[in-house]
C-alpha cells in the first residue's frame, strides 16, 4: 500500500538589492523559478529542489552569515538571482517573518503597531531580543536596521528581522534608549517604571549592551515568576523499521505522558525533557544515549527538586550536567579502549520548563521546534558541517547542504574531552500558548516536520489532541516517510495563564543600577544544583569497529571534534569547488563574516578553528620582556603600522578571558581577530594556568617607553590572529566567572 501524500510545503522569499532597484511587476518568475507574489515577496515554485549552486558567497549575504547563530531572529540567504534588468543581483532570504500557514501570505505585525496592548512578557522578551543582537550588530555596521519600524517583526515572544541593512553611520546605545522612550507611554503597567529608568540610563550613556542584555533577563525572571504555565509533555521512543536496535533514547521513559502547573499560585517541580540519539551503531550508541539520560537527569535533579535559583545558575547547572553527560561516556570509552571511529557517542537536545521560563540546550543534530498557531520554527542550529560552514561565512546554507559529509556532526557527546566540547543554552521566556518539539533526526530528516506541523502540531496546540496521541502519531509518520532510523519524540504543550494581579519588576536602583554587567563573582552552581555522578556499571565487551566509512549510525555521519575538526578545516578548504574567499561589501570595505576562510598553514595552528563566541585565556609569555597587547581602533589597520605611541593599546592579563567578536582580513593580507575582555583573572575564583605564574608575571615589564593601561572587562580590540598562538589557549569549557561580561 503506498503511504499517503504528504502536506505541501510552500517556500516565500524576501529579495533585497540595491535601494534604487526598480519593482517588479507581480507574476514574473525570477530564474525560471522564483515567482514574484508582491516585489519583494516571491515564491518558489520548486520548493522540493535545492538552489543551483552559487560559486562564491555574495557579498550582500556576508552580513546574515555573521548573525546566523541568531536564527531565531535573522532571516538565512537562500540564493542570488538576477533582477530582469539584467544587470543588478537580487538576494533571496528565507525563514522571513512570515504567516506560513496563512492562506494568503502576509508579512507578521511590526513592533511598533504591536507594542500597544502586548502583555508585559512580551515586551520584554522582544526588547531583550534587541539587546542581545545590538553589539553583533553594531560589530557589522547593523544597529541602524534594530531602529528601523519597519524592520522590526513581532511573533509571539519572537523578534524577527526582516532583513539587514548596513549603515556607515555611529549609532549608540543613546540612540536606543531615545527610540525606546517613545515606547514606554503604551508599557504595561507593571513595567512602565522600570522602563522609564531603564532608558533615562540609556540616554545618559550609563552602562553596556551586556549590562542592558542582564537587566532585563531580571525583570524577565520577575514577570515570568507571578503566571502560571501549564506544561502537558509526552515522550515516545521507536527502533523504526529497517534498524536492529534503538539507540535513541529520552527522558521521562517513552510512554511517559505527564501534566504539571507551576508558578503564580501553583508549586510543581519544572517539566523536563530529554532526547538523545545514539552515534556508534553496533559499537554502543544505544549505551552511549542512555547513559547521557541518566547522567543528564541525575544531574539536574537537585535544580528539579531544590528552591527556586536565578537565571544564571540554570543556566550553569544545564551546562554542568551536559559536560558531565559528556565525562561519563568519555571515561567508558577510555576504560574499552576505543580509539577514533570505534568510541560511541550520543547527541542531545534538552527542554526544561522553570519558574515560567523554557530552557532549551543541545549538542549536536537533534532538535527543538517551536510551534505557533501560523508558524512552526527550528529554535536550535545543528552542530554540523553545513551548519558551521554556514557560520563561518564560507557558503549559503543551502549549497553547503549539498556537499559531501555536510551532515557529518561537529559536536557531540563521548567523543572527546569537554575542553572540545561548546553546548547551546538558551532562554525563552513564556507570554503565550506554544508547542515545543523535540526530536532525533528519524523525525525531522527530508524536512518531514516542515510537511507536518500544521495537520499535526497544531491540533496539539489548540487542544484539540493531547500530547500523548499526537507522540504516537509522529512515531508512525517517521516510520511510514522516513524509516530510515530510530525515532524519538518529546512533545510539551505549553500553557500560560496571566499573573493574577499586574506588579512593578523589584528593580532596586540602589543595589543594583540598571546597566550594570552581571555580577562577575557568580560561579559555577553549586553544589546542590548539580548532583555527583554514581558508580557506573560495566559495558558489554569490546567489540571491533565496522570497516570503511560506515560508522555511528550505519549513516556516513563522521562526528568532527578534536583533531578531526581540523581535519574538517581541510574537508571545507580542499573540495571540489571550494568557495571562494569571502569579500567584504564594497560600500563599507570591511568583512562581515563571523570568521573569515580557514587559515593558511603558515598562520597559527591554535587559533585554527576560532569562531565567533569562541573563548580564550591569555598565559604566560614565553619572553618576559614582551607584553600582550590590544589594538582598541574600531578597525584593524592596514599596511604597516603607525608609530607605538600614536597606537590606543590595552595591555591584557595573564588568566583573563576573552571572547572572540569578529575576524578581519585586511587589503595586506593579515588576518585580524576582535577581542572582548570578558573578565581578568583577579574576578574570578578560578585556578589561573600555569601555576608558576607569579605577581610580577601578570604585568610583564612593558618593552615600549610608555607605560599601558591594563585592560579591563568590558574593552574590546584587536589582535594579529598569527600572535595568538604566543600568548593564548582556546576554551571551549568555561565557567559563568569567566565568562563574565560576555555571557548570554
Amino acid at each position: 500500500m503506498p503511504s499517503p501524500q504528504l502536506p505541501p510545503v510552500r517556500r516565500f522569499l524576501w529579495a533585497q538589492g540595491p535601494a534604487s532597484l526598480a519593482s517588479v511587476p507581480a507574476g514574473t518568475v525570477l530564474a525560471g523559478r522564483y515567482q514574484v507574489i508582491d516585489f519583494p515577496l516571491v515564491q518558489d515554485q520548486q520548493p522540493q529542489l535545492p538552489p543551483p549552486p552559487l560559486a562564491s558567497v555574495p557579498p550582500l549575504a556576508v552580513p546574515y552569515l555573521a548573525l546566523s547563530p541568531f536564527s531565531v531572529n535573522i532571516p538565512r540567504p537562500f540564493t542570488q538571482v538576477l533582477h530582469p534588468d539584467g544587470q543588478s543581483a537580487l538576494l533571496l532570504l528565507e525563514e522571513i517573518p512570515l504567516q506560513e500557514a496563512a492562506r494568503t501570505p502576509q508579512l507578521l505585525p511590526t513592533l511598533a503597531k504591536s507594542w500597544p496592548g502586548a502583555t508585559a512578557l512580551h515586551q520584554l522578551a522582544w526588547l531583550r531580543q534587541i539587546a542581545k543582537l545590538w553589539q553583533p550588530c553594531v560589530n557589522q555596521q547593523l544597529a541602524h536596521t534594530l531602529l528601523d519600524w519597519q524592520h522590526l517583526r513581532v511573533e509571539g515572544e519572537d523578534l524577527r528581522l526582516l532583513c539587514l541593512e548596513a549603515q556607515a553611520t555611529a549609532i549608540t546605545l543613546v540612540d536606543l534608549g531615545q527610540q525606546w522612550q517613545q515606547w514606554i507611554a503604551a508599557a504595561a503597567p507593571a513595567i512602565r517604571d522600570y522602563l522609564t529608568r531603564l532608558t533615562n540610563h540609556l540616554i545618559a550613556d550609563e552602562g553596556s549592551a551586556a549590562g542592558l542584555v542582564y537587566s532585563l533577563v531580571q525583570a524577565i525572571a520577575a514577570i515570568s515568576s507571578q503566571q502560571t504555565v501549564t506544561v502537558q509533555l509526552a515522550t515516545a521512543s521507536d527502533q523504526g523499521p529497517t534498524r536492529q536496535r534503538n539507540e535513541d533514547a529520552c527522558y521521562p521513559e517513552s510512554g511517559a505522558v505527564r501534566q504539571v502547573a507551576m508558578g503564580g499560585r501553583r508549586s510543581a517541580p519544572p517539566a523536563l525533557v530529554v532526547v538523545c540519539d545514539g552515534v556508534g551503531g553496533h559499537q554502543g550508541g544505544d549505551v552511549a544515549s542512555h547513559l547521557a539520560i541518566a547522567e543528564v537527569s541525575q544531574r539536574l535533579n537537585p535544580l528539579l527538586n531544590g528552591p527556586a535559583v536565578a537565571h544564571r545558575q540554570v543556566v550553569a547547572a544545564l551546562k554542568e550536567a551536559i559536560i558531565a553527560a559528556n565525562q561519563a561516556i568519555t571515561v567508558r570509552n577510555d576504560a574499552e579502549q576505543r580509539q577514533d571511529r570505534d568510541r560511541m557517542g550520543t547527541t542531545i537536545v534538552v527542554g526544561l520548563v522553570y519558574s515560567g521560563r523554557l530552557y532549551v540546550a543541545h549538542l549536536g543534530d537533534s532538535r527543538a521546534y517551536r510551534v505557533r498557531s501560523h508558524s512552526c520554527r527550528q529554535i536550535t542550529l545543528d552542530d554540523d558541517v553545513a551548519a558551521r560552514e554556514m557560520r563561518l561565512g564560507l557558503g549559503l546554507y543551502q549549497d553547503a547542504l549539498q556537499q559531501p559529509g555536510a551532515g557529518a556532526l561537529v559536536q557531540a557527546l563521548g567523543m572527546a574531552n569537554a575542553s572540545h566540547l561548546h553546548p547551546t543554552v538558551k532562554l525563552y521566556p513564556l507570554a503565550a500558548d506554544s508547542v515545543l518539539l523535540l526530536c532525533s533526526d528519524g523525525l525531522s530528516d527530508n524536512d518531514l516536520i516542515d510537511h507536518l506541523w500544521s495537520s499535526e502540531l497544531v491540533p496539539v496546540l489548540n487542544g484539540e489532541v493531547d500530547v500523548g496521541s499526537a507522540t504516537q502519531r509522529l512515531i508512525g509518520l517517521a516510520n511510514t516517510h522516513n524509516g530510515h532510523d530510530n525515532v524519538t519524540v518529546g512533545l510539551l504543550r505549553l500553557k500560560v495563564e496571566p499573573a493574577d494581579r499586574p506588579t512593578a519588576v523589584p528593580v532596586d536602583l540602589a543595589e543594583q543600577p540598571l546597566l550594570a554587567p552581571p555580577p562577575l563573582q557568580v560561579v559555577a552552581p553549586e553544589p546542590s544544583l548539580v548532583a555527583p555522578a554514581t558508580a557506573l556499571p560495566p559495558l558489554p565487551s569490546h567489540r571491533p569497529p565496522r570497516s570503511g566509512l560506515r560508522w555511528l549510525t550505519g549513516d556516513v555521519k563522521v562526528v568532527l571534534v578534536g583533531l578531526g575538526s581540523a581535519l574538517g578545516w581541510q574537508w571545507l578548504s580542499r573540495r571540489d569547488g571550494a568557495i571562494a574567499p569571502i569579500e567584504p561589501p564594497a560600500e563599507s570595505g570591511e568583512t562581515l563574516s563571523p570568521s573569515a576562510v580557514p587559515p593558511t598553514i603558515d598562520e597559527a595552528d591554535t587559533a585554527a578553528e576560532l569562531a565567533v563566541g569562541d573563548y580564550l585565556q591569555i598565559q604566560q609569555l614565553p619572553d618576559p620582556s614582551a607584553a600582550a597587547t590590544l589594538l582598541t581602533t574600531q578597525t584593524p589597520p592596514t599596511g604597516a603600522p603607525p608609530a607605538a605611541v600614536d597606537l590606543p593599546e590595552r595591555l591584557l592579563s595573564i588568566g583573563s578571558i576573552e571572547q572572540v567578536n569578529r575576524r578581519q582580513r585586511t587589503p595586506d593580507g593579515r588576518l585580524w581577530v576582535r577581542l572582548k575582555v570578558c573578565s581578568t583573572a583577579s574576578e574570578t575564583a578560578e585556578p589561573v594556568p600555569p601555576p608558576a605564574a607569579t605577581e610580577s608575571a601578570e604585568l610583564p615589564p612593558e618593552p615600549r617607553d610608555r607605560l599601558l593601561p591594563l585592560a579591563q572587562a568590558g574593552d574590546q580590540g584587536w589582535l594579529l590572529q598569527a600572535d595568538l598562538s604566543v600568548f593564548a589557549e582556546q576554551l571551549l569549557d568555561t565557567s559563568v566567572a569567566q565568562q563574565g561580561l560576555c555571557i548570554d
